[in-house]
C-alpha cells in the first residue's frame, strides 16, 4: 500500500516536471495580420500626389497603443512613394498630422448547437458540438492627414479619410465542416501570382 502511494507521488512529481511554455503576445497573428491588411488598405485610399518631392515633418496621433508601430509603417509608406521626411523639422516644407482615429480589429461570431460544458462535482468538460458556429475578425483602420506650413503653422488642405478593412472568419458546420475565409492575402497573390 504505502510503495503504491510513494509511485503515484513520484508520478504526480514527474507530470509536474514535464511542462511546455506557450507564449502570450498582446495580439494573435492573425489579429496583426488584420491590422497591417487593414492599414495598407487605408493608406491606398490615400491621394498624396501633392506631397510627393517635398520635404515633410510628421506628428502622428492614434487612440491605441499601435500608433507607435502605425507611425514607423506610414513613415516608411511615405518615404516609399518618394515623400522626404525632413531629419530637422526647421527644413520642412509641410508639417503632416496623420490621425488614426480607428485602428483596430472587431470579433464578433454565432453559435447553434450544445455549448461545452463542465459537470460540477465530477470535473470533467463535455465537447461542444457545433451545428453552425462562425467566428468573424475584422480589422479596420481610418487615416486622414492634416498640412500645415512648417514655417508659419497656417493649415493648408486635409486629405479625405482613407478607409482599409481586411477580414478573417472560421466557420464550423455540423461539427465536422470547418473552414476558413480571410481576404488578407488577397492583395499579395495579385501582385505576385
Amino acid at each position: 500500500m504505502i510503495g503504491k502511494v510513494v509511485l503515484c507521488v513520484f508520478f504526480v512529481a514527474l507530470a509536474g516536471c514535464a511542462t511546455v511554455q506557450v507564449t502570450n503576445t498582446a495580439r494573435s497573428s492573425i489579429e496583426e495580420r488584420l491590422l497591417i491588411s487593414s492599414l495598407e488598405r487605408a493608406l491606398a485610399a490615400l491621394s498624396i500626389e501633392s506631397l510627393q518631392g517635398k520635404t515633410v515633418a510628421i506628428d502622428f496621433y492614434g487612440l491605441t497603443s499601435d500608433k507607435d508601430f502605425a507611425k514607423e509603417f506610414c513613415t516608411a509608406w511615405l518615404r516609399g512613394k518618394q515623400v522626404h521626411l525632413a531629419t530637422d523639422a526647421r527644413e520642412a516644407d509641410l508639417r503632416l498630422k496623420i490621425f488614426a482615429p480607428v485602428l483596430g480589429v472587431d470579433q464578433g461570431g454565432a453559435f447553434v448547437g450544445v455549448p461545452s460544458v463542465t459537470v460540477p462535482v465530477l470535473g470533467f468538460t463535455t465537447p461542444e458540438v457545433a451545428l453552425f458556429k462562425s467566428v468573424t475578425h475584422q480589422g479596420r483602420t481610418a487615416i486622414q492627414i492634416y498640412l500645415f506650413d512648417e514655417q508659419s503653422g497656417q493649415f493648408i488642405d486635409k486629405s479625405p479619410v482613407g478607409n482599409g478593412a481586411a477580414s478573417y472568419d472560421e466557420y464550423t458546420i455540423l461539427i465536422l465542416i470547418h473552414y476558413t475565409r480571410s481576404d488578407m492575402d488577397s492583395q499579395w497573390q495579385e501582385k505576385n501570382g
